[in-house]
């Protein structure tokens, strides 16, 4: 019982959080043609996601113990080097980016700025490369592939 109820809030977290992360790309295309009013929502939207993530993951950990899954799981290992790829670029191309845009936005912020930082192709790349690599875990999470090269 204690299982299913923490499978799903891990399942029910990481998928809204993609969700999340989809709905912030696309509340940047207004943003890029100088609306600031979205921009401020797709960073709401990113925060709330993140809180989501942060659930999900908890959740997750607690899953692997409660499952009995080895650390050493084909799948799992996978998944965590997924993560890993996924901190890295979030901490390498987008979370300079989102500091930067976030302290314009609390401010009175011009048309052209807000173009500026959401036309950024850096933090654009970046940002897709994580909703791929975070649809991917979700992927791979959901069907539990063997991903035995030698079976």
């Amino acid at each position: 019982m204690l299982y299913k109820i923490v499978l799903g809030i891990h399942a029910y977290a990481m998928c809204a959080a993609l969700l999340l992360f989809v709905a912030n790309e696309l509340l940047l295309i207004p943003a890029r043609r100088g609306q600031p009013g979205p921009a401020r929502m797709a960073f709401f939207a990113s925060r709330f996601a993140g809180l989501l993530v942060g659930a999900g993951v908890l959740a997750g950990i607690a899953l692997v113990f409660l499952g009995g899954w080895s650390l050493l799981t084909p799948w799992l290992m996978v998944s965590l080097a997924l993560v890993a790829a996924l901190i890295a670029v979030e901490n390498k191309l987008v979370r300079p980016w989102a500091t930067q845009a976030q302290a314009a936005l609390r401010g009175a912020v011009s048309a052209v700025e807000v173009k500026a930082f959401a036309g950024n192709k850096r933090a654009l790349v970046g940002r897709l490369t994580m909703i791929t690599l975070f649809a991917l875990i979700v992927a791979l999470m959901a069907t539990k592939p063997e991903l035995n090269p030698f079976a």
